[in-house]
């Protein structure tokens, strides 16, 4: 599979956009924040086999511009609805992970008609809005926003990054992060975050990521066959029952499927169950084709 790398224009910034050669339907993959486009390496060549796939680096991250004007939610929206309507022709399908599942489902219901299908893996919600101070994420990404832009050389922020620890406001209960992710996970992690904007942090610790995101409108106003991957939140999920409940009540559209004693990163730590749903789905979204 060949992947070509490029810079398209949208608005005030550039975002690189790795593309795959394929005559197939077009399928739109953003990833989680902090993150960039290879997160989705063990998931490609299976989707490649019926999809032109288009890898994003949002805003921020990856080898994509920095931004002067913001990085809410709702700013990744606006870049990925103009990268759709200004490069892409045609119908397009979209997977996003994390924040990525956000962006995609407030660009699927911005477009309508031109989004085809959308998958969302794990969206946090507001686990990361109004309830982040009440998780260990707020700890988590305050230690995390030091290596955002760091210099040094991927080992020695690996180690450091291994070596961070964060807290459960509610419990007191710390953990260490190099417990929880492997010295892989650790490298890819450490190779991302030197690469970050540090400012994509700042709406997320003040509490700002969600604002002008309205969580029943995106998701009430879906208008395609919709997948909703939902992890375990007691195996570091951030998609709360709650909340999944919730959105998956909004809406006949959208298929809810949880995955237990799965965490937050689906496509990494089950990746064949994941794909056991996501290529049926896809198929079922794309007709007879």
């Amino acid at each position: 599979m060949n992947l070509k790398p490029s810079m398209k224009r949208v608005g005030e910034i550039s975002l690189r956009v790795v593309e795959s050669e394929s005559d197939q339907p077009n399928l739109v993959l953003l990833h989680g924040v902090t993150r960039r486009w290879q997160t989705f390496l063990p998931i490609l060549c299976p989707l490649a086999l019926r999809h032109r796939l288009l890898l994003v680096d949002f805003r921020g991250h990856g080898e994509s511009d920095r931004a002067t004007d913001g990085y809410r939610v709702t700013d990744y929206v606006d870049d990925i609805c103009r990268l759709i309507q200004q490069h892409v022709s045609g119908p397009v399908s979209l997977y996003g992970h994390s924040l990525g599942a956000m962006t995609v489902a407030g660009v699927a219901s911005r477009l309508g008609d031109r989004v085809a299908a959308v998958i969302m893996e794990d969206p946090p919600l507001e686990t990361m809005g109004n309830r982040i101070s009440r998780t260990p994420l707020l700890s988590y990404f305050r230690g995390l926003s030091q290596f955002a832009g760091d210099d040094r050389n991927v080992a020695e922020i690996a180690a450091a990054l291994g070596d961070l620890s964060f807290q459960d406001p509610v419990s007191g209960d710390c953990f260490r992060v190099g417990d929880t992710r492997d010295a892989a996970q650790l490298r890819f992690g450490a190779a991302s975050l030197r690469l970050l904007d540090p400012s994509v942090f700042e709406p997320i610790l003040n509490s700002q990521w969600l604002t002008g995101f309205d969580v029943d409108q995106v998701f009430g106003t879906l208008s395609c066959p919709s997948l909703l991957l939902q992890a375990d939140y007691s195996s570091g999920g951030m998609l709360t029952e709650q909340d999944a409940e919730h959105v998956a009540s909004l809406n006949s559209q959208i298929a809810r499927v949880p995955l237990r004693g799965v965490g937050h990163g689906i496509h990494w730590t089950a990746t064949q169950d994941l794909l056991n749903v996501v290529l049926p789905f896809l198929e079922s979204a794309r007709g007879g084709n």
